[in-house]
């Protein structure tokens, strides 16, 4: 699985990963393959190609390496959100509609990996402050400009059940139900309040 590089790194003119992305990406390997609980600066280490030396330069600790991880995810869905965003108000579209379809279309991190996230969170939930601070501010921002609140956050809901089932490999719906769940979930945002 190819990781997402932080919008720092996207925005760079120099095509080359910096050192903490590669960090990273290491990290989320080990995590992936072996689970949150043998992610230790060693296997980071190991796995990155750096020296001990350079990834605790980088990342004092393993709770700073986690707290990296997280952010460099908050900070890519932050970018997917605002050019969803964009563009919806470019081609004059409901921004609503386009980030529910944003949502959908995400291709999400790996189960595996954010299933050891979550377990390394478990033992610091302050660790997903950022996510909780970026989706209650999206929240926010959508639900006061929909024309029926509580039918944006019962959207909303319903595309959180989607993402927690896939994390969860509780895939209920055949890849056909879910494409029309999914556009039926962005038709009723469109709808008009009646």
């Amino acid at each position: 699985m190819p990781a997402r590089r932080s919008m720092a790194a996207e925005t760079r003119k120099d095509p080359r990963p910096s050192a903490r992305d590669i960090i990273l990406d290491a990290a989320e390997r080990v995590v992936e393959r072996d689970g949150a609980g043998r992610l230790t600066i060693d296997a980071v280490v190991r796995e990155s190609g750096f020296s001990k030396g350079g990834v605790l330069y980088n990342f004092p600790s393993k709770l700073d390496l986690i707290k990296g991880m997280v952010a460099r995810i908050v900070d890519a869905v932050h970018c997917d959100i605002e050019l969803a965003r964009k563009d919806a108000r470019e081609q004059g579209h409901s921004e609503l509609s386009a980030l529910i379809r944003t949502a959908c279309e995400k291709e999400p991190h790996s189960q595996k990996f954010m299933m050891g996230l979550l377990a390394a969170a478990a033992e610091h939930p302050e660790l997903l402050d950022p996510v909780r601070g970026l989706m209650t501010q999206l929240r926010e921002d959508l639900v006061a400009n929909a024309a029926d609140p509580d039918l944006a956050r019962i959207v909303f809901l319903a595309v959180d059940g989607l993402h927690f089932a896939d994390l969860l490999g509780m895939d209920f719906l055949s890849p056909e139900e879910r494409a029309r769940v999914e556009a039926r979930l962005v038709e009723l945002i469109s709808e008009p309040k009646s």
